[in-house]
């Protein structure tokens, strides 16, 4: 017997994904400032951002694997990438932040 396709997970889904993203384009927008900022009064270039271009990439890849979970019914794991991946892109955001002013 065939499931019906349930709306309400995935509707929720991708509202919390769409809630961290707000979040972490919160944190990330004004840390991209600031370090813009340290690389320019230290005479670096713009590499000094490719970090955070790794953070947002590996919060791609959690997100890939949380659809695909979700895909598979398996709702807590997929949350549980998710929220994962966003606490860590966070803490790793402000360890760089903090290494990198020298605060």
């Amino acid at each position: 017997m065939k499931q019906k396709p349930q709306i309400g997970p995935w509707v929720f889904f991708y509202a919390m994904t769409l809630l961290l993203l707000l979040i972490l384009a919160a944190l990330f927008a004004p840390t991209a400032r600031v370090l813009h900022q340290v690389a320019e009064a230290k005479g670096q270039g713009p590499a000094i951002l490719i970090p955070l271009s790794f953070l947002l990439i590996s919060f791609l890849f959690a997100f890939l694997k949380a659809r695909s979970l979700g895909r598979k019914r398996r709702w807590v794991a997929a949350y549980g990438w998710l929220m994962g991946s966003g606490a860590l892109a966070t803490v790793l955001l402000l360890t760089y932040l903090k290494k990198m002013t020298g605060n």
